[in-house]
């Protein structure tokens, strides 16, 4: 589930959904409250993961948050 943000909404997004099998469920437009939980965990992501560890690059991230999650 996400919003309606132009990256949801990329043709690259659709057919890697495609492939993984996923379903894509946009909420509808004016209703955050819908992506609640979502946009909490994004949250207290950056706010415990991303400030606080000063990556550098976007590969340090990948491979950090995948360690640990």
């Amino acid at each position: 589930r996400t919003d309606n943000r132009p990256q949801f909404m990329s043709a690259k997004f659709a057919k890697t959904c495609q492939e993984l099998k996923l379903i894509h469920e946009r909420i509808p437009v004016k209703t955050p409250n819908m992506n609640a939980h979502i946009e909490a965990f994004n949250s207290i992501l950056e706010e415990e993961c991303y400030v606080v560890s000063g990556f550098t690059n976007f590969r340090e991230t990948y491979d950090i948050f995948f360690e640990i999650f």
